[in-house]
């Protein structure tokens, strides 16, 4: 299928978008009320030290950069505001230290700033991603879930739901070792990942099951998807040991759409779930054969 722009995480994009928005209305509104208020008392000795407020305002939204320039603007409006009152040039070290101690402390709330934002997506994703595959957890699965079936609601379009079971998981990790297992679940990840599409959204669901959220996506065009990821993995080398240098592996999938097959995500998730199971007990040839041999005697 066709790979599209990625859709990742909406409303943090929208959140980034109106707290920048209300950094800046408030950068303007703070420096043009100094400006304002020392222009109007022509107290430009007082009030000048005001500017530290947009310095570090500019400094805990946008950094380094933010302080930098926030200072530099503060700067020039000062130097505009002596020529205007013919202010002593006695006041010129004064106000050149002032403004060097603004920048200086600007950088150093910048720099604490950017490094606790960074922690900050590091917690965030640690929370949301499993530690082994680096996918979602099935918690922010059911999250997107949620959000893809409401805007379903919205826009009258569909969205489909898909599990993808490791067959034979516990017969792959007794020949090859616990570790050995653990990168064919890693490997079988990437497989999935490079076999949809940006927009779509996959999570370790459980141990050796993977689910995958499929915006804008019926039934049938789910079991085109299904059937692709099935041969992609069965065609896929995961890596062995000295005996056996490659493992061979297979995967169970079942799908659902909404609302086309179930009103609500409940029962979207238990569909998609018994329709699972019905291909995990099919005979092993039956799976090889591929997947649309087998939708007849899906529920």
């Amino acid at each position: 299928m066709p790979r599209v722009a990625n859709e990742f995480a909406p409303g943090v994009t929208t959140q980034a978008t109106h707290f920048r928005l209300w950094s800046v209305l408030l950068l303007a509104v703070t420096t043009i009320f100094v400006t304002a208020l020392i222009f109007v008392t022509g107290n430009l000795s007082t009030y000048w030290p005001l500017y530290l407020v947009p310095i570090v305002i500019a400094a805990f939204a946008y950094h380094v950069g933010g302080a930098v320039t926030a200072s530099v603007l503060a700067s020039v409006l000062i130097a505009l505001l002596m020529l205007e009152a013919e202010a002593s040039l006695a006041a010129v070290p004064q106000l050149s230290i002032g403004m060097g101690v603004f920048l200086l402390s600007g950088v150093v709330i910048g720099t604490q700033a950017r490094r606790q934002r960074q922690h900050a997506r590091l917690l965030e994703r640690a929370s949301i991603r499993d530690q082994l595959t680096g996918l979602y957890k099935s918690g922010h699965l059911h999250d997107r879930l949620n959000e893809e079936i409401s805007r379903c609601d919205r826009q009258a379009t569909p969205v489909a739901f898909m599990l993808v079971a490791v067959n034979d998981y516990a017969g792959f990790k007794d020949r090859f070792g616990h570790y050995k297992a653990d990168l064919m679940l890693q490997h079988l990840a990437d497989l999935i990942q490079i076999s949809i599409r940006d927009i779509d959204i996959v999570a370790r669901y459980r141990s050796t099951e993977f689910a995958v959220v499929l915006p804008f996506t019926s039934t049938e065009q789910a079991d085109i998807v299904a059937e692709h990821i099935s041969r992609t993995v069965a065609d896929a080398e995961f890596e062995g040991d000295v005996i056996d240098a490659v493992g061979k592996v297979t995967v169970s999938l079942g799908t659902a759409a909404y609302p086309e097959d179930a009103p609500d995500e409940n029962e979207l998730i238990r569909l998609a779930t018994e329709r699972l199971g019905v291909r995990k007990r099919m005979p092993a040839k039956a799976v090889s054969d591929g997947f649309n041999s087998m939708q007849q005697v899906l529920p």
